[in-house]
């Protein structure tokens, strides 16, 4: 005779499947997380971690890029200051090319453009991100080679037509400084003297008198002179030169921009000091060298204004970067969150009908123990 008219083993089977189920999704509707372990989904989650890691890669970045900007705005908040001196120093010039000025007027011009021009290198010198220097030129990059150049920054016209100067071209051997050309009547005619005043030296040369017509060699600058008269006594010209350099190479800051290797961004901060401006030997002591340093500064004031687009330029292209990493994180976060997120309505639903299967479960086993005896859930015993 056999004692188990019911067979309790499937529904024992059925309860441990059901349990173990159970428990998976209540973590998962605990935790939000569907793939609470590796054997749920063992692709799914590497796919995931990958999605994660990458996210916050441009996470991280970004912060990289906020500091790197807040840099930037260091050296363009110093570079404002200094742009204020060089428009100072700018007044200064003209004021000095004034030949009713006495010396002590000179000199008290030039005093105050010794403070500006120290302020400026102050400035350059001691402005800094976190250590790091800003605006000595350490960190100013590649600056390419550059021509000679000669500039007429003045040109009066002459009555003959044209003007005081017609051409003036730099060479190979230009030197840096101002020429400067004033029409004279000797008595026995009209010529043209030519002086320049070296940058370097501030030293003034009186090159010679040049009739109409003529082309003069001025340190390496070869000018052409127009057809001037008597009647042009006391016209100008003013032919700003330039020496040619030969460029450098200087570091720049790396910053990495993105989440993958190579997303490398350079940025370069502009020299700002003097020397790297131009301006290291400003000389008010006469008005050729007060129109001598007046060209001077003007480029310096032009270099600097280019070097304060470079950072404007740089911060708009930080800020874009900026903008795509943030775009890449809410698409990569928003990818892995379909992968690796809880579907709370499904996994309610889910929870809802393992319970009922539970229960049913234990109801069977129940019915088998009334039936059978406590015993015969675990073996069957023949008679």
């Amino acid at each position: 005779m056999s004692l188990g008219q019911i067979s309790t083993g499937p529904a024992l089977n059925s309860l441990a499947f059901y349990q173990q189920k159970l428990t998976q999704a209540s973590n998962q509707a605990s935790s939000g997380n569907r793939i609470t372990n590796a054997s749920i989904d063992p692709s799914g989650l590497a796919i995931y971690n990958a999605l994660e890691s990458q996210a916050q890669g441009a996470d991280t970045a970004n912060q990289n890029i906020s500091q790197a900007s807040d840099a930037i705005n260091v050296a363009q908040g110093a570079t404002s200051g200094i742009q204020d001196a060089l428009g100072q120093l700018q007044n200064l010039a003209i004021e000095a090319g004034n030949g009713f000025n006495s010396a002590s007027d000179n000199a008290a011009l030039q005093t105050q453009a010794n403070a500006l021009v120290q302020q400026i290198n102050t400035d350059a010198g001691t402005v800094n991100f976190n250590g790091t220097a800003l605006l000595t030129g350490q960190n100013s990059g590649t600056t390419p080679a550059t021509a000679a150049s000669a500039t007429t920054t003045s040109n009066d016209l002459v009555n003959s037509g044209g003007n005081v100067v017609t051409t003036a071209t730099a060479s190979a051997a230009t030197t840096s400084g101002t020429i400067g050309v004033t029409i004279a009547n000797t008595g026995a005619g009209a010529v043209a003297n030519v002086t320049f005043t070296d940058s370097t030296t501030q030293q003034v040369t009186n090159v010679g008198q040049f009739a109409a017509g003529s082309t003069v060699n001025v340190n390496g600058t070869s000018v052409t002179l127009g057809q001037f008269t008597t009647s042009d006594t006391n016209s100008t010209a003013t032919v700003q030169t330039q020496a040619a350099t030969a460029g450098s190479v200087n570091s720049t800051i790396g910053v990495q921009t993105g989440a993958t290797q190579g997303q490398q961004t350079a940025v370069t901060i502009p020299d700002a000091t003097t020397a790297g401006l131009g301006i290291t030997n400003i000389d008010f002591s006469t008005p050729q060298n007060a129109t001598n340093s007046l060209g001077q500064i003007n480029a310096a004031i032009s270099k600097l204004g280019a070097g304060q687009a470079q950072l404007g330029a740089q911060t708009a292209s930080l800020e874009n970067a900026f903008n795509n990493n943030n775009i890449s994180s809410v698409n990569l976060t928003a990818s892995a969150s379909d992968i690796g997120d809880t579907n709370e309505p499904s996994v309610a639903t889910e929870l809802n009908s393992l319970k009922i299967q539970q229960q049913i479960s234990i109801q069977t086993i129940n019915n088998a123990n009334v039936t059978n005896g406590y015993l015969n859930r675990f073996f069957s015993v023949s008679v």
